[in-house]
């Protein structure tokens, strides 16, 4: 039997192995797969779901001249000792300095995933050099996939002139619908253990509290709408970045204080808490794909969104959720106010909502387009 050719998969930071928890052991049907991060806990537990091995090379998520030297440089002797066949680059910094090391020691086939476009969002001359490491990145890849159709679009548009691929409809991963099934969750007893009543509208957010997920935006528009109704909650589902995009003053003084806001910070299986939300909202800036609408929708939740990359290929506007400009706090109010009080409508989107997610995004099938598009790089 031939001897597998070797697969390895980077990431910045071992907790990005998320987005691969099951596809890698159907990639080590064909693959010899190994894993290539910063050192941590998480890449332990990432090589043992799987049942892979890995290598350590600690990388920093911001720019730093020495620090990334020092690994573009750990990157160069990894590949020569070990040879990999084809350099899988996930997250900005890991696939800027694994796309470079594999160029540099010719791998045969370096393939950049692109799950979003970090630079949007960012101003002055550290958007340009942001754009210009994507472009670095792209140069050497021998193949480029986008987590989704927009990103794939504005790539082309600003970033490089190589043939990019989708996989399916996008996502990095597909979701288990056998993982992510309401029928496993009483909702009403999901609420009272974090003492929602079951009359009380529920607004959700789950993700990074950081400026440009539009939390200030979402929490705005929250305490102007609870002013005016006493029967609606907020359950927030996440953790606090402040180091790289704080919150406003005002925006945490109503996390912390407001009683009709519930923070339950990070928590590792969000399903009970989305099983309490009656709309989903997610104002974000900028995503590549929104992988958290895709989940709350699986548990025939309906989601209302920013019309930005990624998030607009997911919903279809009044059948599993709703779109408004990024940005807009007018409609972000109004538009909240109108769900709240047309629960009847909601309630008849949930019936769309799991049949979306299982025709376009069923996991089984992302991992078997995977796998046969990564195998014909190999024949070809």
């Amino acid at each position: 039997m031939p001897k597998k050719k070797k697969f390895f998969i980077v990431t910045t930071i071992p907790l990005s192995f998320i987005f691969f928890k099951g596809q890698l052991s159907v990639l080590k049907s064909e693959f010899d797969v190994q894993l290539v991060s910063s050192p941590g806990e998480k890449l332990l537990e990432a090589t043992q779901f799987d049942a892979v091995s890995a290598h350590e090379i600690p990388m920093a998520r911001e720019i730093s001249l020495f620090k990334d030297l020092r690994s573009l440089i750990a990157f160069i002797v990894l590949f020569v000792k070990e040879k990999p066949y084809v350099v899988h680059g996930n997250t900005p910094k890991g696939s800027f300095l694994s796309m470079i090391a594999a160029f540099i020691t010719k791998r045969p086939i370096r393939i950049y995933f692109l799950h979003g476009l970090r630079y949007q969002g960012t101003h002055g001359l550290k958007r340009k050099l942001l754009i210009l490491m994507e472009k670095v990145t792209c140069f050497c890849a021998t193949n480029i996939y986008a987590v989704s159709h927009g990103v794939k679009k504005t790539a082309a548009e600003e970033l490089t002139d190589k043939p990019i691929e989708v996989i399916g409809f996008g996502s990095p991963n597909g979701i288990d619908l056998s993982y992510f099934d309401p029928s496993l969750f009483n909702s009403n007893e999901e609420r009272l253990k974090i003492s929602i009543e079951p009359n009380e509208f529920v607004f959700g957010f789950v993700g990074r509290f950081v400026g440009d997920k539009g939390v200030n935006e979402l929490v705005k528009s929250f305490v102007q709408i609870s002013k005016n109704n006493s029967k609606v909650k907020l359950l927030l589902v996440g953790i606090f970045e402040n180091e790289l995009d704080p919150l406003k003053e005002q925006t945490l003084f109503e996390i912390e204080n407001n009683p009709k806001i519930i923070n339950v910070g990070f928590k590792k299986d969000v399903r009970p808490y989305l099983m309490c939300m009656d709309l989903f909202v997610f104002p974000s800036y900028r995503e590549g794909f929104g992988l958290t609408l895709v989940e709350a929708n699986a548990l025939s939740i309906p989601v209302f969104s920013s019309r930005i990359i990624g998030c607009d290929e997911i919903i279809e506007e009044g059948k599993n959720g709703f779109l408004i400009p990024v940005k807009n706090q007018q409609l972000l109010n109004e538009k909240m106010d109108f769900c709240c009080s047309n629960k009847e409508l909601l309630q008849k989107m949930k019936g769309n909502c799991r049949a979306i997610v299982s025709e376009k995004f069923d996991q089984q099938k992302v991992w078997d387009i995977t796998l046969k598009s990564y195998s014909n790089l190999i024949k070809n």
